[in-house]
């Protein structure tokens, strides 16, 4: 990403770079603490209770964790019949949530969006 592009753009080109993964349906970039930052959702779903919930999911399995003296974790996966939910940590500030399609390969999902997590990690 250069420095020349605005906020905006940036955001764009990594929720355009997230949904580029083969079996992400839906996707939202957020804050730590649930803020909305970008998405790619179909219309009627909520995307910033979305974010919200996804948010909260790795917060209290990061928490439950600590108790456990165990490492953070660095997915969280819950899975439903058709498809799961992806949400990992991006950066200090922020977590991307994606929709995954269950007929995909899920730990070259979680590759590839550790990659771009990699990316907005720097820039966020």
């Amino acid at each position: 990403m250069t420095e020349q592009l605005g906020l905006k753009e940036r955001i764009n080109r990594f929720i355009k770079a997230i949904m580029g993964v083969e079996g992400v349906s839906a996707c939202a970039l957020s804050s730590r603490d649930g803020i909305l930052i970008g998405k790619a959702f179909p219309d009627g779903i909520s995307a910033p209770s979305f974010a919200a919930m996804s948010a909260t999911l790795l917060a209290s399995a990061e928490a439950a964790a600590s108790i456990a003296h165990v490492h953070p974790p660095q997915k969280i996966v819950a899975t439903s019949e058709g498809a799961s939910l992806m949400v990992i940590g991006a950066g200090e500030r922020t977590l991307i949530a994606a929709v995954v399609d269950d007929n995909t390969d899920h730990e070259k999902i979680y590759t590839s969006l550790t990659e771009i997590a990699h990316e907005i990690a720097e820039v966020l």
